[in-house]
Formats: C-alpha cells, structure tokens, sequence
C-alpha cells in the first residue's frame, strides 16, 4: 500500500514536470493554427461596401467639421463682444473719473486762487 502510495506520487510528479516543461515551439505552432483558424471566419466587406462606409466616415467628419466652426465662431464672438463692452465700459468709467477729478482740481484751483486774492487785498 505505501509502495501504491509511492508510485502515484511519483507519477503526479512526472505529469507536473511535462506540464512545466512544455515545448514552445508547439505552443507557438497551436498559437498560430488558431490564429489561421480564426481568420478563415472573418466575413470581409465587398468593395462596394467599403466605398459606402467610406463615405458615411467622410459624411460624418465634414458635418462634425461644420459642426465644431460654428460652436468655435460663435465662441470667438462672444468673447469679443465681452471684452469690447469690458473695454467700453472701462473706459467710460475712466472718462467720468477723469472728468470729476478735472472738476475737483478746477474747483480747488478757483477756491485757491480766491483765496490768495482775498487774502493780497
């Protein structure tokens, strides 16, 4: 019995090193058939089909094409329209800022003035 024992062991472990220690030739050979094989199933397009897809695919590309110019355009508009009202308003702002300082500095000069003169009599 432990002989039996033995001699199943034995022969596991010579299963297991075939196992480990197989050829890779014959793996890459299997590799290969099933790469033949699969290919034998492939259905290819006819040429008429491939043309119709071709053009769908350029179809398609032109109306995406289109499609991102005018998103882009509008875009770029509206950009410039904000900044041209950023700049227009600024400088509004700037010009009645200006303007009240002119107004400001006129007032003091004449204040100034009427007092040097007040105070030459």
């Amino acid at each position: 019995m432990a002989d039996e024992k033995k001699t199943k062991k034995a022969d596991a472990k010579k299963s297991n090193d075939k196992k480990a220690k197989k050829n890779p030739f014959k793996s890459m050979a299997a590799y290969f058939k099933s790469v033949g094989k699969e290919g034998k199933k492939v259905i290819w397009p006819t040429a008429k089909e491939v043309w119709k897809n071709t053009i769908v695919v350029l179809v398609v590309i032109l109306i995406v094409g289109v499609v991102i110019y005018v998103v882009d355009l509008g875009l770029t508009q509206g950009m410039k329209g904000i900044k041209s009202l950023a700049t227009t308003t600024t400088v509004e702002e700037a010009e009645s800022e200006t303007a009240a300082a002119l107004e400001d500095t006129t007032e003091a000069d004449t204040t100034a003035a009427t007092s040097t003169t007040k105070a030459a009599e």
